[in-house]
């Protein structure tokens, strides 16, 4: 009886060893993606930085840079044709604490093939959740500057976006789904996302403002990761010699 208890708590014992050895492990390498991340995001912000130090690129200008880089947060300036009859309106935006949409729609560049999906601002919603905003998109060439986004450009989101393709529009959408969005309008979109720029006009508000992680943000959670893996190892410690005793 006493070899088979001896066995459970040795067993016990060398669980207990491989759960904390997994945590420690698994603790460390957070720690560590996060220092790189910090690494990495500040030589992105250096690159940026020297950039916008030449002010506002043009679309030609930003195609020349090293494609590896990511573009998030450059401001560049597009011309085109908005798509006036196909565009969306992102659900649940809110500006100076009122409730409204975003109006996404295609910009169509000028001498180029690329479909950019554009972010123009902000529109108050009606009272009704059955009636959708009034948008007046201009049919002639349209210049502006946008703030680039590149990367994952969803939001979080507690409902799938719709499968389906149906012929209504404006479609009421509650994340940016550019697979969806390619399927529904049948054109090609670059992989950006571009945030205009500037005050309100009679479109839209633009209100987006990038939201960039610091290295330093990124290495306080690095430090926070390796304290954890640390406590874990003294907290195991301490249990085992209490054990003993």
């Amino acid at each position: 009886m006493q070899l088979i208890l001896w066995r459970k708590q040795k067993l016990s014992s060398i669980i207990i060893l491989c759960v904390v050895v997994i945590v420690i492990l698994v603790c460390l390498r957070l720690g560590y993606w996060q220092l790189q991340r910090a690494e990495n995001k500040a030589l992105q912000l250096t690159q940026i930085a020297e950039l916008q130090e030449q002010g506002v690129l043009s679309w030609k200008q930003m195609h020349q840079l090293p494609t590896k880089w990511n573009k998030t947060g450059l401001h560049v300036t597009v011309t085109g044709m908005l798509d006036t009859e196909q565009y969306w309106l992102l659900d649940n935006q809110v500006y100076q604490g009122q409730v409204g949409y975003d109006v996404v729609t295609l910009l169509k560049l000028t001498n180029s093939d690329d479909n950019i999906l554009v972010n123009l601002g902000w529109v108050k919603a009606p009272i009704s959740r059955e009636q959708l905003p009034l948008v007046h998109l201009p049919a002639s060439p349209f210049t502006m500057t946008v703030q680039l986004k590149q990367g994952t450009l969803s939001g979080f989101t507690l409902q799938k976006a719709a499968q389906h393709i149906d012929s209504n529009w404006p479609k009421r959408i509650q994340i940016i789904d550019l697979a969806l969005f390619t399927q529904q309008t049948g054109r090609n979109i670059v992989e950006f996302m571009g945030y205009r720029q500037g005050d309100g006009d009679n479109i839209a508000v633009p209100h987006y403002k990038a939201v960039v992680m610091s290295p330093e943000k990124h290495q306080a959670y690095a430090v926070q990761w390796f304290l954890i893996a640390v406590a874990c190892l003294v907290i195991a410690i301490f249990a085992s010699k209490k054990k003993e005793l």
